[in-house]
């Protein structure tokens, strides 16, 4: 949506701004509904992978 607004406000010169006030808007609102989804699934987990490589199929001793 807000690519749509932007492209309105660059043939629409003279109500531009209303339309990139609402590209603004959309932009705005598709950044919170990112962050929202990024803090459900919550820190990335990487797996048993630790910063001394994978240990998994590795003999321990």
């Amino acid at each position: 949506m807000e690519l749509l607004y932007r492209r309105r406000a660059v043939f629409d010169c003279e109500h531009s701004w209303k339309w990139l006030g609402e590209a603004e808007r959309w932009g705005h609102l598709a950044q919170k509904e990112t962050a929202s989804r990024f803090k459900k699934i919550g820190p990335m987990a990487m797996g048993p992978n630790t910063i001394h490589g994978d240990l998994r199929g590795k003999q321990m001793g």
